[in-house]
């Protein structure tokens, strides 16, 4: 009886497991949102503007603000049960925050850095330039398609990978990420243009 009850409590304490916030799992959703965010950019100014074009600020396949919008869905909704009654506040919640996320990043770079990454200026519905109520919208949905089944997948993966492995390979990408952010700033810097190109790839 008593082996049972120790079975038990340890199943119940295995189930809520991927309830807690992880310092290794937040590195992992910031790399792995940041390279997928960069490749749905790259491909959609593929098929707007028809070529190819790095859309990162960094040299390798990286979009910071998608690696950070993961992260915060991730701290959000880390213990959000994936069950239909929570869609409508996860579509909602991600919608405002992510907006919002969006709407004070590009108005932190304007005006601290006097950096313009986008302009929604005359743009259906746009708020303050730097947003749009369809973009809230997209953003709502694209965060429930991640809290519900993108980030349970790489939460999975992430944790049958031994933590030694695991462990390396967070320090390894922390450590060329901020290296190829130095590089990177430093060569934006020094070549403008570079960064204008990014910002006006229809010109």
């Amino acid at each position: 009886m008593k082996k049972l009850e120790k079975l038990n409590v340890t199943y119940k304490v295995d189930r809520h497991a991927d309830r807690k916030i992880s310092i290794l799992n937040i590195i992992y959703i910031f790399v792995i949102c940041g390279f997928i965010g960069w490749l749905f950019e790259v491909i959609f100014c593929y098929f707007k503007f028809g070529y190819f074009m790095n859309r990162g600020m960094i040299f390798g396949p990286f979009c910071s603000i998608y690696g950070f919008g993961g992260v915060i869905l991730y701290l959000l909704f880390y213990n959000v049960k994936n069950v239909p009654n929570n869609i409508p506040y996860t579509f909602i919640t991600s919608a405002i925050l992510l907006g919002a996320f969006e709407l004070l990043s590009g108005i932190i770079l304007k005006y601290v850095f006097n950096l313009e990454m986008w302009n929604y200026d005359g743009e259906f519905l746009e708020i303050l330039n730097y947003t749009t109520v369809p973009i809230l919208i997209g953003w709502g949905i694209l965060g429930t398609i991640y809290i519900y089944l993108i980030q349970p997948i790489l939460l999975k993966i992430i944790s049958l990978i031994p933590i030694g492995i695991v462990k390396r390979l967070a320090i390894i990408m922390v450590c060329i990420y901020i290296v190829d952010l130095g590089i990177s700033t430093f060569h934006i810097n020094l070549n403008p243009e570079v960064l204008y190109k990014m910002v006006n790839p229809n010109i």
